[in-house]
């Protein structure tokens, strides 16, 4: 397993007007010139083999990137080897933020599958920011996603019993995939079993018992990684999850 060496891939041969996934990673309201600006700025699209890394813990911070085709997972590891699994990045995912409070990457970032990411280095970047004002704000709520989704893992991890995480994960990827142009109601998992059960802090024993219960109640259909929602309603039911203020009744 590897770093890529980003300097030898080519700059990108789909510009990102083009782009079926632009309207998730480049800011609205561009007009022409901005669009332009943007896209001379965009250094390359990398192409990253199965199980290469974009980056690891504690490497300077080059770039950011949007995954274009692939997935991602970050992760960080003990000294023992033991990995803890942080998220998954689909197309039209933004990452490299991790490394703007030190100016070196807080985790590794491996491709799950063969993977395409286009790569806007520092520099490029914070001229834009200088730039485009509606590159400033886009960055922020990419931040605020984040941070959206650490705190949705906590929630997760914290307060779900694991047939709720596993109906909220798969609820959160539908609506990811509907945003992206894709169909809600089947899709493939982009990550192995064990890989989804260390990011939902359970067993895989435990994990498939919970896709056997939701397939034999009629939610889910599944056959290998491939997911077919067959009851929408009740899985965006079993998800739903309140922590209930102090002093509720349980």
């Amino acid at each position: 397993m590897k770093t890529i060496a980003l300097h030898s891939a080519k700059k990108s041969a789909v510009a990102c007007h083009n782009c079926s996934l632009s309207e998730l990673c480049l800011p609205r309201g561009l007009n022409r010139d901005e669009l332009e600006l943007l896209e001379n700025a965009i250094n390359k699209t990398v192409k990253i083999k199965k199980k290469d890394y974009l980056f690891h813990r504690d490497d300077q911070q080059q770039s950011i990137y949007a995954v274009k085709a692939g997935a991602i997972k970050t992760s960080l590891s003990t000294p023992d080897g033991e990995e803890q699994i942080l998220g998954f990045y689909l197309p039209g995912d933004l990452l490299g933020f991790d490394a703007f409070a030190r100016d070196r990457h807080t985790c590794d970032a491996q491709a799950l599958d063969d993977t395409l990411v286009c790569e806007l280095s520092m520099d490029n970047f914070q001229e834009l920011c200088g730039k485009l004002p509606i590159m400033r704000g886009q960055m922020m709520r990419q931040i605020g996603s984040e941070l959206e989704r650490e705190q949705m893992l906590l929630l997760t991890l914290g307060q779900m019993r694991t047939e709720e995480r596993l109906a909220t994960f798969l609820s959160s990827l539908s609506e990811r995939n509907k945003d992206r142009g894709f169909s809600s109601n089947e899709f493939n998992l982009p990550m192995a079993r064990h890989d989804l059960a260390n990011y939902l802090g359970m067993a895989v024993e435990t994990l498939s018992r919970m896709f056997s219960r939701l397939q034999e109640e009629k939610i889910i259909a599944v056959q290998h990684r491939l997911v077919k929602i067959e009851d929408m309603s009740r899985l965006k039911q079993l998800a739903h999850h309140t922590c209930r203020p102090a002093g509720d009744a349980l």
